[in-house]
C-alpha cells in the first residue's frame, strides 16, 4: 500500500475520533446540564427516591408518600404495630431546602454518582408533633413494662466433669431501651420510613455480657484451668488426691465475670487434711521394753501441718491449674509416716521405774538409772511424747534460787531436758520422790554423754508412768522410807516412847539388807534406844532407893503430930540412925527429914530445961 493511501486512513481514523469524542463530551455536558435542574442518579431524600427529579417532582413524592403514610413498629416478639401519620400531625414543608441541596450536588461529577448513592435528610421537609409520637408510641404494647422480658447476660454452666464449664450464651430480652427507640422512631418518621425493625434498629436494651465477651470467654478459660488442677498428698503409706471434683464446689464468679476461689474452702480442705494427718499432740502406742503395751499421752511430738502456708501454696497451684504430687508444708515433722510416727529411733523414758533406754535404728543404745523431777515439790516430770530440741555442750541451768552447771544439755519439753549430775551419787530409786530435780531428767555423767554423742535433734522422747514396773532400789527406798518416818517422829524420848522406839526397832529388823541400807536415821534410833536404857535403869534406881527410904520415912511420918517428950528420945536417935545408914539416893527420897530434924531440936531443948531445974 502506498504511503498517500495510509496517511488518508489515519486522518480518517483521527476525524472519526475527533466526532465521537466531541459527541462524548457535548453528550456529558448535556448530562450535567440535565442534572443542574434534576438531582443525580442514586439521590435519595428523607427515604423517597429523588434520582433524575426535578425539585417539584420529589415535592409531589414526598406529598404522597405523607398522604396516608403509617409507620410499622415490628418487635422482636409478639404482634406488628401502626402509628398512624394523622395522629401525629404529619405533614410536609418545603422551606428551600431542596433547592440547596439540589446546588450543592456537583452535576459536573454525574458519572460517579452512578457508584456512590447519596441519602440526604432534610429535617425541614416534614413536620410532626413530637409530643404526640410520644403518646402514641407509649400506648404501644411494646413499650408495656409488664410485658417486656429483661435480657439476660451469658454465663456459664455448671461444672461437668466431662466438659468442665461451657459458656451459656446471653438471652435477648424485649426491654425497650427508651433513647435508641426514640432516636430511630423519630428519624424514621423524618424519611418517610413505613417499617422498623426493633431488633434491627437496636431498640432493645442488650445483655451487658455476650458469649463472645472477653469477661465471659476469659472466665470460662480461668475456671476450667482451675478444675484441671490435680494435687495428690503424699502421706507416706497413704494419699489424697484433690482436683475438679472438689475444687469446683470453691470456685464462683463474681458479677464482674471474675472468678473467685473461696479462701475459706481451702482453709477447711487443709483443716480437715491436718485433722486426719498431724500426729502431734496425739496419743502414742508403745511397746515397751517390759513387754507391755503403754499409751503415751501429752506432749506435743508428731507431724503437724503448717496449715496458713499450705492453704497458699493449694491457692496458687490452683490458679496455676497445675498437676503436682507433694508433702504438704509442716510446722512439724516426725520420723515416720507409717506406724507409730517416732519410728524405731527414740528415748523410751519410765518415770514409774526410774529407768530409760535409747534405741536408735531399732538397736539399744543405752539403758540406765536416773532421777527426775522431785513430786514433793510439785516439780515432777510430765509424762508426754516430745520432740529432742537441740543438744548442748557445757550449759549453766538456771532457776529461782540456783545456777547450775552440766556438761551436756538436752532439752525436750520446754525448760525440761536430758543431762547428767555428777552432784548425785546414785540414781533410780525412789529420790524423785523428795530429793528430785526441778523437771529435768538427771543422769549419770557416762550415761550423758553417751547419749549425747549419739542422738539427734528431732528424736523422739517418750515419757510414761508404768505400775508395777517400780525398781527393787524403789521397793527398798519405799520400805526404808516407812521406817525412818516412825524414827523421825519419835521427837524426845521418854519413857512413855519405849512402845515406839521398839515398833521402830522392830520394823527396821524385818528389813532386807538392802532396804536397812536406806534408813539414813539409823543412828537416831540407836540413840533412842540407849536412852530408854538409861532412863530404865534411871526408874530401877529410883524404886530401889524408894523402897530403901521408905521405912526411916514411915518412921518420922509416927513423929508427926506427936507431942515431943524426953521419952521419946531414944526412938528419935534410933531413926537418925536409920537415916544416917541410907544411901544417898535413899535420902533424897525423905521428903519429910524436917520433922525428924524438928524432933531432934526439941528433945536438945528439953534436955536442956531438965538440966536447968536440976541445978536450982
Amino acid at each position: 500500500m502506498s504511503t498517500a493511501k495510509k496517511n488518508n486512513r489515519k486522518q480518517k481514523g483521527l476525524m472519526i475520533a475527533g466526532f465521537i469524542f466531541l459527541a462524548l463530551v457535548t453528550a456529558y455536558l448535556g448530562i450535567a446540564v440535565f442534572f443542574s435542574k434534576h438531582f443525580l442518579p442514586g439521590t435519595i431524600i428523607n427515604g423517597v427516591s429523588a434520582s433524575g427529579k426535578t425539585i417539584k417532582a420529589v415535592e409531589r413524592l414526598i406529598t404522597q408518600e405523607i398522604d396516608g403514610y403509617q409507620i410499622e413498629l415490628e418487635p422482636r416478639e409478639g404482634k406488628t404495630e401502626i402509628i398512624e401519620g394523622t395522629a401525629i400531625s404529619l405533614k410536609p414543608v418545603f422551606d428551600g431546602r431542596l433547592e440547596i441541596e439540589l446546588k450543592n450536588q456537583k452535576e459536573f461529577f454525574w458519572p460517579v454518582s452512578l457508584f456512590q448513592p447519596s441519602e440526604i435528610e432534610v429535617d425541614t421537609m416534614v413536620e410532626y408533633d413530637k409530643e404526640a409520637l410520644h403518646q402514641e408510641a407509649e400506648k404501644l404494647e411494646i413499650m408495656d413494662e409488664s410485658q417486656m422480658q429483661k435480657e439476660e447476660n451469658a454465663v456459664l454452666s455448671e461444672y461437668s466433669e466431662k466438659n468442665g464449664y461451657t459458656i451459656i450464651p446471653e438471652q435477648e430480652g424485649t426491654v425497650v431501651d427508651e433513647e435508641k427507640f426514640y432516636e430511630a422512631l423519630e428519624k424514621s418518621v423524618l424519611n418517610l420510613q413505613e417499617r422498623i425493625s426493633l431488633a434491627e434498629e437496636e431498640c432493645y436494651v442488650k445483655p451487658e455480657y455476650t458469649s463472645e465477651s472477653e469477661e465471659v470467654v476469659k472466665l470460662a478459660e480461668t475456671m476450667n484451668k482451675y478444675v484441671q488442677t490435680s494435687v495428690t498428698y503424699d502421706f507416706g503409706d497413704k494419699k489424697e488426691v484433690l482436683n475438679g471434683t472438689t475444687i469446683h464446689q470453691w470456685i464462683s464468679a463474681t458479677k464482674k465475670y471474675k472468678a473467685k476461689i473461696s479462701q475459706e474452702k481451702i482453709e477447711e480442705y487443709i483443716s480437715n487434711l491436718a485433722d486426719t494427718y498431724n500426729t502431734a499432740g496425739r496419743s502414742k502406742s508403745l511397746k515397751s521394753s517390759y513387754g507391755t503395751e503403754v499409751t503415751v499421752s501429752g506432749g506435743d511430738y508428731g507431724w503437724k501441718m503448717d496449715q496458713e502456708a499450705e492453704a497458699e501454696a493449694l491457692k496458687q497451684h490452683i490458679k496455676q491449674g497445675e498437676t503436682v504430687t507433694k508433702e504438704p508444708a509442716y510446722s512439724q515433722t516426725a520420723n515416720s509416716r507409717a506406724g507409730n510416727d517416732y519410728g524405731n529411733t527414740y528415748v523410751e523414758v519410765n518415770l514409774t521405774a526410774q529407768h530409760m533406754y535409747y534405741y536408735k535404728d531399732g538397736t539399744l543404745v543405752l539403758e540406765t538409772d536416773f532421777v527426775s523431777g522431785n513430786d514433793a515439790k510439785g516439780w515432777s516430770t510430765p509424762p508426754g511424747a516430745f520432740g529432742l530440741y537441740y543438744k548442748q555442750r557445757d550449759k549453766t541451768l538456771r532457776g529461782e534460787g540456783y545456777a547450775t552447771p552440766v556438761s551436756f544439755w538436752m532439752p525436750f519439753n520446754g525448760g525440761v531436758g536430758f543431762h547428767d549430775a555428777n552432784w548425785r551419787r546414785d540414781f533410780g530409786g525412789n529420790y524423785y520422790k523428795r530429793n528430785g530435780s526441778h523437771g529435768c531428767v538427771n543422769m549419770p555423767y557416762s550415761a550423758a554423754q553417751t547419749l549425747f554423742d549419739n542422738i539427734e535433734a528431732g528424736c523422739a522422747v517418750l515419757v510414761y508412768q508404768l505400775s508395777g514396773t517400780e525398781s527393787a532400789k524403789a521397793k527398798a527406798q519405799d520400805a526404808a522410807a516407812v521406817v525412818i518416818q516412825l524414827i523421825d517422829s519419835l521427837g524426845d524420848v521418854t519413857l512413855e516412847s519405849r512402845d515406839a522406839v521398839v515398833n521402830a526397832r522392830n520394823q527396821y529388823n524385818g528389813l532386807d539388807g538392802t532396804a536397812k541400807g536406806y534408813v539414813s536415821n539409823y543412828g537416831t534410833l540407836e540413840a533412842a534406844e540407849a536412852r530408854i536404857a538409861q532412863l530404865e535403869a534411871e526408874a530401877a534406881a529410883d524404886q530401889q532407893a524408894q523402897a530403901e527410904a521408905q521405912p526411916v520415912i514411915d518412921a518420922i511420918n509416927q513423929l508427926a503430930g506427936q507431942e515431943i517428950t524426953l521419952d521419946m528420945k531414944g526412938t528419935i536417935e534410933n531413926i537418925r540412925k536409920q537415916y544416917n545408914s541410907l544411901s544417898e539416893a535413899a535420902r533424897a527420897k525423905v521428903g519429910n527429914y524436917n520433922v525428924l530434924t524438928d524432933a531432934e531440936k526439941k528433945i536438945q531443948e528439953l534436955k536442956k530445961e531438965d538440966k536447968e531445974k536440976e541445978e536450982t
